[in-house]
């Protein structure tokens, strides 16, 4: 079978074989943003063309944001608390000519206080991680552009919480008045420490008032120009862990993303006392994908 995780910016494939091992990767960057309405069948038909040579209907599982509105097909998303077997049970087949049978997972939605909460993708790196560590309660961190918080419950994606900690850092770092002030350079443990330790003060205030600090330690130089931007993940990712710890009431995480991506989140899982276990996303999707596939009868 193919894999493939299509995601808002990327898009990844693997070709795993009868047991599910990967056979051979592929990878570029032609999320949904990048795909005229209407092409998707025509972009993936281009992205898998080897592996679709072989002129037999091969079958094809894909997760991500390629489920969403704008996406090739909408696939509703199912109510948390969801398993392995209720993303079986509500796959989506799509249309295609190109020697495959397509079908898409559907993300999970919840709610808090009235408000939905939604991811696309996510609950199969979770169910992923269930199934390899047979765990039955734990918390989970995903961190990324829109970090997931998870609570596992009865070996059940329960309820989950999202934070826009990576598309808050890509706009601050990227234009405005704090982008304005910052110098590139390489990352800044110390400055990232004191932002973390601004986050957790309890007189640290709204996060849009914390947030112009990092204006003013640059402007009265209390802080390098070169920290600022570790400084300002510092007080976002803070900001992230201490609600998201609150809520959870976890003292230890189970995190799983890319290894750059998680250094920041260990540190931060030091000075918040939480017991910090990573695992690389990249690992877990293939297999994540061919248990569904398995569990919906796609293969055997």
């Amino acid at each position: 079978m193919i894999a493939v995780d299509w995601g808002t910016s990327n898009r990844r494939a693997w070709a795993l074989d009868g047991a599910g091992h990967v056979l051979a990767e592929i990878g570029d960057g032609e999320g949904l943003l990048a795909v005229k309405q209407g092409g998707f069948a025509r972009s993936f038909a281009d992205f898998a063309a080897p592996w679709l040579a072989a002129g037999r209907s091969v079958p094809v599982l894909m997760c991500g944001m390629v489920g969403s509105k704008m996406g090739w097909a909408e696939v509703p998303y199912i109510a948390a608390p969801a398993d392995l077997a209720s993303l079986s049970r509500n796959l989506q087949h799509v249309a295609f000519d190109g020697g495959a049978r397509i079908a898409i997972v559907p993300g999970v939605s919840c709610i808090h206080d009235g408000v939905p909460d939604v991811m696309r993708g996510e609950e199969c790196q979770v169910l992923a991680v269930l199934a390899e560590r047979k765990l039955r309660d734990a918390c989970l961190l995903l961190p990324g552009t829109h970090s997931k918080w998870v609570q596992v419950k009865d070996g059940k994606l329960a309820s989950f919480r999202t934070y826009m900690t990576g598309e808050l850092y890509n706009a601050l770092t990227s234009s405005g008045t704090l982008a304005q002030l910052m110098e590139k350079s390489a990352p800044d443990r110390d400055a990232f420490l004191s932002g973390l330790a601004r986050a957790r003060q309890a007189d640290a205030g709204a996060l849009t008032h914390a947030l112009f600090g990092v204006r003013t330690l640059g402007l009265f130089g209390s802080l390098p120009r070169s920290g600022l931007s570790s400084y300002l993940s510092g007080l976002l990712i803070g900001t992230e862990m201490q609600d998201a710890t609150a809520w959870s009431g976890a003292d230890a995480v189970i995190a799983v993303g890319s290894p750059k991506l998680l250094d920041n989140y260990r540190i931060a899982a030091e000075v918040f006392g939480l017991a910090f276990e990573a695992h690389d996303n990249a690992a877990l999707l293939p297999p994540a994908l061919f248990m569904i596939a398995r569990d919906a009868g796609l293969v055997t």
